[in-house]
């Protein structure tokens, strides 16, 4: 078992007095994508793509830091990035690398 890092976002206000808990994440080793649970939840870490390929998965939401839900594995490996669902390839899956999110959503 992993054992991760508990990273928060915090805002400050411009007085510098208090703070607010934007996100929390937790910080693990990387894995590929197909390599994730059912269910789980991930945060996209880095990708082995070509542009074109980073660029359109971009477009449909799924960046660098953005939170998923893996909804199946397989061929199509099938993911939600908040209210939309994609279908994704096996080959494609396992150049994206992810990091496990336990406390995500």
């Amino acid at each position: 078992m992993a054992l991760g890092i508990l990273h928060l976002q915090l805002r400050m206000n411009l007085s510098g007095n208090s703070m607010t808990v934007i996100s929390p994440t937790i910080e693990q080793h990387c894995i590929p994508l197909s390599q994730l649970g059912e269910r789980e939840t991930a945060v996209v870490h880095m990708t082995d793509l070509e542009a074109e390929e980073r660029d359109a998965l971009t477009a449909l939401g799924l960046h660098a830091d953005a939170t998923f839900e893996l909804c199946q594995q397989g061929q199509p490996c099938i993911i939600q990035v908040e209210a939309t669902r994609l279908g994704l390839s096996k080959e494609l899956t396992s150049r994206i690398m992810v990091r496990r999110c336990t406390v995500c959503h």
